[in-house]
């Protein structure tokens, strides 16, 4: 009787499944139903608090992924939107709802929904709700992203896990990069494909569509990949493998042409070799500095990468200045706005205007001010910007007390990536890996300091 049971359940499951690719055929719309199938099976098969764990993997890595496991042509609808409510929802109901962990996080939560809260307040003198409501929509994203990390980076394990998950993300994002150089050829929803110039075709951007968002990815996870790949049962092959990774990260890095995603890996791999090599790193740098540098003055491969870093910091001055142009127009729209700001969501659409000098209402253009700090300001006021900082300045407080960790220099070289990105994207607000990796390093910190406190 069981498998007869069995039986019939697998013939319902193919024959909804063939019904959803049929239905699919005709309109994407109904792909719709796959996750929820998927969560119902689920469901069924397993209880609340297991499937909670497993869902939080599927959403980091759909977060990863972004765009690429979304409905076909229809870019926008991510699989992490999908799950996004289905993971909260099942949490909220879950009986074993952990609020003992959520505790030593409360200061945070505080500022989060300050953040959103002032943003949302601020949709009362927005010229434009719609782009007020889509700024509001993305915090209200960060702040899920910061609630899951919380609640579920609590052991030793989880961190392991997403250590290990992180790394292989990394190492695949690295090698899609390197195919992107050495042949020319992009992902579907690379912007490669889109910006046609005399360096885009062999500009490396991963999973992503800009180049300087890949290169920000790269500076914030290399951190995580290289002390994983350091910290490998087989020492010999995590040696061998870091050395690798961190040669594929710098020469990738460089060909994306960004000066900011330079500097932070710059400082990542500097860091991280000291800190792990110690008194013997000192020694092997001074070793080893003077043949890589003759290797790459004497090596066209090398002088082709000091020929690109050269010219992304000395013939970039037509960016420079534009860029000045812009934090001088976002100081403008702050000072005209009284520091109360022009409403969430609305400073792209007012610099657009400023820049080309007069309103029209029937385009959708916009120009993103490349200063995720002023923008706040400019969007929320300067109330809102304070609750914001208040999230890293309190991070790097809490990072004195994790100096007796090891690990010390991880989450603080995810804070100085993500600064990085914040002025060097167009906007980091709908960047959901770098908050996720803030998250992370809050999470990071606070365990690492209850296991000084436990240890004492």
């Amino acid at each position: 009787m069981n498998i007869d049971k069995v039986s019939f359940k697998r013939i319902g499951y193919m024959a909804i499944g063939v019904g959803v690719g049929l239905l699919g055929a005709v309109s994407p719309w109904v792909y719709v139903i796959i996750p929820l199938l998927c969560v119902g099976i689920v469901v069924y098969h397993l209880d609340i608090k297991k499937m909670v764990e497993i869902l939080f993997w599927v959403v980091v890595v759909a977060m990863f992924l972004g765009a690429y496991l979304s409905i076909p042509g229809h870019e926008n609808i991510y699989l992490f939107r999908l799950l996004l409510p289905v993971h909260v929802f099942l949490i909220l109901v879950s009986q074993e709802f952990d609020t003992e962990n959520l505790k030593k996080y409360q200061v945070y939560f505080i500022l989060l929904l300050l953040y959103f809260v002032t943003s949302i307040i601020s949709l009362c003198w927005a010229g434009s709700v719609t782009l007020g409501i889509r700024y509001c929509y993305f915090i209200f994203e960060i702040c899920y992203l910061f609630f899951i990390c919380f609640y579920h980076l609590n052991s030793e394990k989880q961190f392991t896990r997403l250590f290990r998950l992180i790394t292989v993300f990394f190492s695949l994002n690295l090698c899609v990069g390197i195919l992107e150089i050495l042949l020319g050829w992009h992902l579907p929803l690379s912007g490669s494909n889109v910006y046609i110039t005399n360096t885009s075709q062999f500009q490396p951007t991963g999973f992503l569509f800009n180049t300087n968002d890949y290169a920000l990815l790269l500076a914030i996870l290399y951190p995580v990949a290289a002390n994983n790949l350091l910290a490998f049962k087989h020492r010999n092959l995590g040696l061998i493998l870091y050395i690798v990774v961190t040669f594929m990260t710098i020469y990738v890095v460089v060909s994306t042409y960004s000066r900011i995603g330079m500097l932070a890996v710059g400082v990542s791999v500097m860091t991280i070799f000291f800190c792990h090599f110690k008194e013997k790193g000192v020694f092997l740098f001074l070793i080893q500095a003077p043949i890589f540098l003759l290797l790459t003055l004497l090596s066209s491969f090398g002088k082709s990468l000091m020929d690109i870093v050269h010219s992304s910091f000395t013939e970039k001055g037509t960016s420079t200045s534009a860029r000045e142009h812009l934090y001088e127009l976002l100081i403008q729209i702050i000072k005209d706005s009284h520091f109360i700001g022009i409403g969430a969501g609305n400073v792209p659409r007012k610099l657009n205007t400023l820049m080309v000098g007069y309103v029209d209402f029937s385009s959708e253009a916009y120009v993103t001010g490349h200063n995720f700090w002023l923008e706040t300001i400019g969007n929320i006021s300067f109330i809102g910007f304070i609750f914001c900082i208040s999230i890293f300045i309190i991070y790097i407080i809490q990072l004195f007390y994790m100096k007796g960790s090891s690990k010390w220099h991880i989450p603080l070289l995810i804070w100085i990536s993500f600064m990085g990105a914040s002025i060097a994207l167009s906007t980091i607000l709908e960047k959901r890996f770098l908050w996720f990796m803030i998250a992370f390093g809050i999470c990071f910190i606070n365990y690492h300091c209850k296991k000084e406190i436990q240890n004492e």
